[in-house]
């Protein structure tokens, strides 16, 4: 293994960090899938794939906490202005009403579900959703999404590890690629 996924991988005190950081992105700022940057962290340090995930999974919480604030203090002035530019009105209009009727489970279906991440935390701030019903459900959809990566990587990882320590460096740069080529699709479609 080589370059900056090695530095990573075998430096324990920064792939926590590293991930929980990616984790906070996703849940917060990023609204295109980073399961090209998640998989390969994983996969190079086969061995942490859970405590990877579990780095992710309180990143990501932090970040749904944001969004969550955003949502209940700043939503005319910062959270609207991002939905119009995203072009995802629509989508928060939906999780409104959705979260007005059931909120745990409208929240939990935001976590595993393609539907925006930001856009249902943020309209959970907004209608007042209560704090403990918020955390419970992401933290379960989003825990459940985590670990069935580590579970599936742990998997797979397994039969594959020759080939991902021999093209360690080619599969980070794909998936690099991959997530750059997805966040243009996503910026550009909604232009």
């Amino acid at each position: 293994m080589s370059g900056f996924l090695k530095s990573l991988s075998e430096e324990k005190k920064w792939t926590g960090p590293a991930a929980g950081v990616l984790g906070f992105l996703e849940g917060s700022f990023v609204v295109f899938p980073m399961e090209p940057l998640f998989i390969p962290m994983m996969a190079a340090r086969h061995a942490r794939a859970w405590i990877i995930a579990l780095w992710l999974l309180f990143g990501n919480v932090m970040g749904a906490v944001l969004m969550y604030a955003v949502g209940a203090f700043l939503l005319e002035p910062v959270a609207e202005p991002l939905f119009q530019f995203l072009g995802v009105e629509q989508e928060y209009q939906k999780a409104s009403s959705d979260l007005e009727e059931n909120a745990f489970t409208s929240l939990f279906l935001v976590g595993v579900t393609p539907f925006p991440f930001q856009v249902g935390t943020a309209a959970a701030g907004a209608i007042g959703v209560a704090l403990p019903v918020f955390l419970a459900a992401v933290s379960l959809s989003r825990g459940i999404r985590y670990m069935a990566l580590a579970g599936l990587v742990m998997v797979i990882g397994a039969r594959a590890r020759g080939f991902l320590e021999d093209h360690e460096r080619a599969i980070f740069i794909a998936g690099l690629v991959l997530f750059v080529l997805l966040a243009a699709v996503a910026i550009l479609g909604n232009a």
